[in-house]
């Protein structure tokens, strides 16, 4: 239980940098993550799954549809009890068949994890600093990256049960 604890301050600022990068809020002058997921995004072959609260920057989901559209299976689920209504740019990756569901189940269910993985064996895990001298040092590092398998493989368990979640709550 401690552990648990522990980790709401540091799973709040993973929160908040991904949503940083995600949105269309620039996350500093330096060198920007928001790029590097861009960079691993073009560079995916095989799939691309986010799980975020929203999606509101144009260049998220253009390198989504750039993927989609080179054969990338690729998979976005978003919150669907506070952000009720699709943003322009998740109706784009709709408009391009690519799969966005929204998780509006209550409970231990909501919404909270953000992340992103590349053909399951890279996860974008927020760096904790995100302030912009944080995000300048992390330049070239990739701090906000793993490939440590467990944790990988965790990420995706996880996004598997809640994609299962939000499409049993989005049918008839």
């Amino acid at each position: 239980m401690p552990a648990q604890r522990r980790d709401i301050p540091r799973d709040a600022l993973r929160l908040s940098l991904l949503a940083c990068l995600i949105t269309s809020v620039a996350c500093g002058d330096g060198p920007d993550l928001r790029q590097q997921i861009i960079a691993h995004m073009d560079s995916a072959k095989s799939s691309i799954e986010v799980a975020v609260y929203e999606i509101q920057s144009t260049e998220i989901a253009d390198a989504l549809v750039r993927a989609a559209r080179k054969g990338v299976q690729v998979r976005v689920l978003v919150d669907g009890i506070r952000s009720t209504s699709a943003t322009s740019q998740e109706s784009q990756l709709e408009n391009e068949r690519i799969p966005l569901r929204r998780l509006t189940a209550q409970g231990e269910n909501l919404l909270h994890d953000k992340f992103i993985l590349f053909d399951g064996s890279l996860a974008a895990t927020p760096s904790y600093d995100r302030s912009i001298r944080g995000l300048r040092e992390a330049a070239g590092s990739e701090p906000s990256f793993t490939r440590d398998k467990e944790e990988v493989q965790a990420l995706k368990s996880k996004f598997e049960n809640l994609w299962r979640i939000a499409g049993e709550s989005s049918d008839p």
